[in-house]
Protein backbone atom coordinates (compact mmCIF):
# COMPACT_ATOMS: atom_id res chain seq x y z
CA UNK A 1 0.00 0.00 0.00
CA UNK A 2 1.78 3.79 -1.01
CA UNK A 3 0.15 4.97 2.08
CA UNK A 4 1.99 3.08 4.60
CA UNK A 5 4.49 4.63 6.28
CA UNK A 6 8.10 3.12 6.36
CA UNK A 7 8.27 3.21 9.89
CA UNK A 8 5.02 2.04 11.00
CA UNK A 9 4.15 -1.36 8.72
CA UNK A 10 2.71 -3.88 11.45
CA UNK A 11 5.72 -5.90 11.29
CA UNK A 12 8.59 -4.55 13.98
CA UNK A 13 11.90 -5.73 11.82
CA UNK A 14 10.11 -3.58 9.20
CA UNK A 15 9.56 -0.98 11.11
CA UNK A 16 12.98 -0.38 12.82
CA UNK A 17 14.56 -0.69 9.14
CA UNK A 18 11.95 2.29 8.24
CA UNK A 19 13.29 4.68 10.15
CA UNK A 20 16.81 5.03 8.41
CA UNK A 21 17.78 6.22 4.76
CA UNK A 22 17.30 2.68 2.87
CA UNK A 23 21.36 1.35 2.88
CA UNK A 24 22.00 3.92 5.52
CA UNK A 25 22.44 3.90 9.29
CA UNK A 26 21.18 7.55 8.97
CA UNK A 27 17.99 8.22 10.51
CA UNK A 28 15.31 9.63 7.67
CA UNK A 29 15.54 13.39 7.60
CA UNK A 30 14.11 16.49 5.65
CA UNK A 31 17.60 18.35 5.75
CA UNK A 32 19.02 15.85 3.18
CA UNK A 33 21.96 14.81 5.68
CA UNK A 34 23.57 11.64 5.08
CA UNK A 35 25.61 11.01 7.83
CA UNK A 36 25.35 10.85 11.67
CA UNK A 37 27.22 14.40 12.27
CA UNK A 38 25.63 16.28 9.30
CA UNK A 39 22.24 15.26 10.98
CA UNK A 40 22.98 16.06 14.24
CA UNK A 41 24.43 19.41 13.68
CA UNK A 42 21.18 20.73 11.24
CA UNK A 43 18.97 19.20 13.91
CA UNK A 44 20.88 21.42 16.77
CA UNK A 45 20.76 24.51 15.13
CA UNK A 46 16.75 23.67 14.00
CA UNK A 47 15.23 23.19 16.73
CA UNK A 48 17.16 25.94 18.75
CA UNK A 49 15.46 28.46 16.58
CA UNK A 50 12.21 26.39 17.37
CA UNK A 51 12.51 26.72 20.92
CA UNK A 52 13.44 30.31 20.76
CA UNK A 53 9.62 30.93 18.31
CA UNK A 54 7.70 28.51 20.56
CA UNK A 55 9.25 30.70 23.44
CA UNK A 56 8.59 34.44 22.08
CA UNK A 57 4.31 32.37 21.14
CA UNK A 58 2.72 31.80 23.95
CA UNK A 59 -0.48 30.52 22.15
CA UNK A 60 1.32 28.29 20.00
CA UNK A 61 0.04 25.50 21.64
CA UNK A 62 -2.09 23.71 24.34
CA UNK A 63 -0.09 23.30 27.78
CA UNK A 64 -2.25 20.44 28.56
CA UNK A 65 0.45 18.71 30.32
CA UNK A 66 -0.21 14.91 28.91
CA UNK A 67 0.60 12.61 25.82
CA UNK A 68 -0.98 15.03 23.36
CA UNK A 69 0.99 17.97 24.54
CA UNK A 70 4.29 16.20 24.35
CA UNK A 71 3.29 14.72 21.08
CA UNK A 72 2.71 18.64 20.39
CA UNK A 73 5.72 19.83 21.37
CA UNK A 74 7.99 17.16 19.52
CA UNK A 75 6.22 18.40 16.62
CA UNK A 76 6.85 21.81 16.47
CA UNK A 77 10.65 21.14 17.63
CA UNK A 78 11.40 18.76 14.89
CA UNK A 79 9.08 19.89 12.36
CA UNK A 80 12.01 20.54 10.06
CA UNK A 81 14.34 17.57 10.99
CA UNK A 82 12.41 14.59 11.03
CA UNK A 83 9.57 13.21 8.69
CA UNK A 84 7.77 11.94 11.75
CA UNK A 85 7.82 14.62 14.22
CA UNK A 86 4.98 14.05 16.38
CA UNK A 87 4.44 11.02 15.80
CA UNK A 88 4.97 8.22 18.71
CA UNK A 89 7.80 5.54 17.61
CA UNK A 90 6.73 2.29 16.39
CA UNK A 91 9.97 0.21 18.03
CA UNK A 92 11.59 -0.60 20.98
CA UNK A 93 14.86 0.60 22.57
CA UNK A 94 16.76 0.76 24.66
CA UNK A 95 20.50 2.61 25.92
CA UNK A 96 23.32 1.69 27.82
CA UNK A 97 21.59 -2.00 28.46
CA UNK A 98 18.57 0.31 29.54
CA UNK A 99 15.09 -0.71 27.89
CA UNK A 100 12.12 1.89 27.83
CA UNK A 101 8.80 1.63 27.94
CA UNK A 102 7.20 -0.71 24.93
CA UNK A 103 5.73 1.31 21.99
CA UNK A 104 1.88 0.09 22.82
CA UNK A 105 2.44 1.21 26.85
CA UNK A 106 3.98 4.77 26.35
CA UNK A 107 0.81 6.67 27.06
CA UNK A 108 0.51 4.79 30.88
CA UNK A 109 3.62 6.65 32.34
CA UNK A 110 2.85 9.85 30.80
CA UNK A 111 -0.72 9.39 32.09
CA UNK A 112 0.40 8.75 35.10
CA UNK A 113 2.41 12.15 35.94
CA UNK A 114 -0.31 14.12 33.66
CA UNK A 115 -2.55 13.24 36.60
CA UNK A 116 0.09 14.09 39.01
CA UNK A 117 0.80 17.49 37.18
CA UNK A 118 -3.63 18.40 37.37
CA UNK A 119 -3.34 17.57 40.85
CA UNK A 120 -1.17 19.86 42.21
CA UNK A 121 -2.30 23.10 39.44
CA UNK A 122 0.64 22.50 36.89
CA UNK A 123 2.85 22.09 40.15
CA UNK A 124 1.90 25.65 41.79
CA UNK A 125 0.70 24.08 45.31
CA UNK A 126 4.16 21.93 45.32
CA UNK A 127 6.42 23.85 47.96
CA UNK A 128 9.66 24.72 46.91
CA UNK A 129 11.50 22.13 49.53
CA UNK A 130 9.55 19.32 48.25
CA UNK A 131 9.90 20.18 44.13
CA UNK A 132 12.89 18.66 43.21
CA UNK A 133 11.48 15.04 44.91
CA UNK A 134 8.65 16.30 42.80
CA UNK A 135 10.49 16.35 39.62
CA UNK A 136 12.91 13.62 39.92
CA UNK A 137 9.78 11.52 39.60
CA UNK A 138 8.07 13.20 37.10
CA UNK A 139 11.35 13.44 34.99
CA UNK A 140 11.86 9.62 35.87
CA UNK A 141 8.49 8.37 34.16
CA UNK A 142 8.52 10.69 31.56
CA UNK A 143 12.19 9.75 30.44
CA UNK A 144 10.88 5.40 31.20
CA UNK A 145 8.12 6.30 28.24
CA UNK A 146 10.76 7.77 25.76
CA UNK A 147 7.60 8.54 23.47
CA UNK A 148 9.78 9.33 20.33
CA UNK A 149 12.46 7.87 17.87
CA UNK A 150 14.76 10.80 18.13
CA UNK A 151 14.72 13.65 20.19
CA UNK A 152 13.26 12.78 23.77
CA UNK A 153 15.60 14.84 25.79
CA UNK A 154 14.81 17.68 24.03
CA UNK A 155 11.01 17.59 23.91
CA UNK A 156 11.28 16.66 27.62
CA UNK A 157 13.67 19.11 28.77
CA UNK A 158 11.13 21.60 26.85
CA UNK A 159 8.13 20.22 28.64
CA UNK A 160 9.54 20.56 32.21
CA UNK A 161 10.45 24.49 31.16
CA UNK A 162 7.17 24.98 30.06
CA UNK A 163 5.41 23.23 33.65
CA UNK A 164 7.67 25.14 35.95
CA UNK A 165 7.08 28.53 33.82
CA UNK A 166 3.14 27.60 35.10
CA UNK A 167 4.42 28.80 38.96
CA UNK A 168 6.59 31.31 37.46
CA UNK A 169 9.68 28.94 38.33
CA UNK A 170 12.92 27.67 35.98
CA UNK A 171 15.24 25.17 35.35
CA UNK A 172 19.32 26.14 34.90
CA UNK A 173 19.74 23.63 32.39
CA UNK A 174 22.64 25.24 31.85
CA UNK A 175 24.23 25.02 34.79
CA UNK A 176 24.64 21.03 34.24
CA UNK A 177 26.28 18.68 31.78
CA UNK A 178 24.19 16.65 30.19
CA UNK A 179 26.06 13.69 31.29
CA UNK A 180 24.99 14.23 34.16
CA UNK A 181 21.40 14.33 33.48
CA UNK A 182 21.86 11.21 31.26
CA UNK A 183 23.68 9.40 34.41
CA UNK A 184 20.79 10.42 37.17
CA UNK A 185 18.23 8.81 35.07
CA UNK A 186 19.91 5.57 34.05
CA UNK A 187 20.72 5.12 37.55
CA UNK A 188 17.14 6.01 38.01
CA UNK A 189 16.16 3.18 36.01
CA UNK A 190 18.87 0.45 36.89
CA UNK A 191 19.10 0.95 40.67
CA UNK A 192 15.20 2.17 41.32
CA UNK A 193 16.75 5.44 43.07
CA UNK A 194 15.56 9.16 41.71
CA UNK A 195 18.57 10.66 44.00
CA UNK A 196 20.53 11.73 41.95
CA UNK A 197 17.68 13.39 39.88
CA UNK A 198 16.86 14.91 42.96
CA UNK A 199 19.94 16.55 44.03
CA UNK A 200 20.79 17.66 40.76
CA UNK A 201 16.96 19.13 40.56
CA UNK A 202 17.90 20.81 43.92
CA UNK A 203 20.83 22.73 42.21
CA UNK A 204 18.74 23.78 39.02
CA UNK A 205 15.24 24.97 39.79
CA UNK A 206 15.53 28.78 39.86
CA UNK A 207 12.97 31.73 39.87
CA UNK A 208 14.00 32.41 36.29
CA UNK A 209 11.00 30.84 34.10
CA UNK A 210 11.74 30.13 30.16
CA UNK A 211 8.29 30.57 29.48
CA UNK A 212 6.29 34.11 30.50
CA UNK A 213 2.89 33.39 31.32
CA UNK A 214 0.26 32.40 33.36
CA UNK A 215 -2.07 29.21 33.43
CA UNK A 216 -2.03 26.52 31.92
CA UNK A 217 -5.27 25.11 29.77
CA UNK A 218 -5.64 22.07 31.81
Amino acid sequence: MDDVLPWDTGDDELNWIGYFIPGSSVLRNRVGATSKEALAAAENDLVEVRVAELRESVGAMDRTYDLLHLKALHRYLFQDVYPWAGELRTVGIEKEHESFMTPGDIGRPVAYIAAQIAKTQQLRSVSDEDLPSRLAEMYDFVNFAHPFREGNGRTQREFFDQLLSESSRGLAWDAIELTELHRACHIARAEQTIEPLRLMFTRIVDDDPAYIFGRGTS
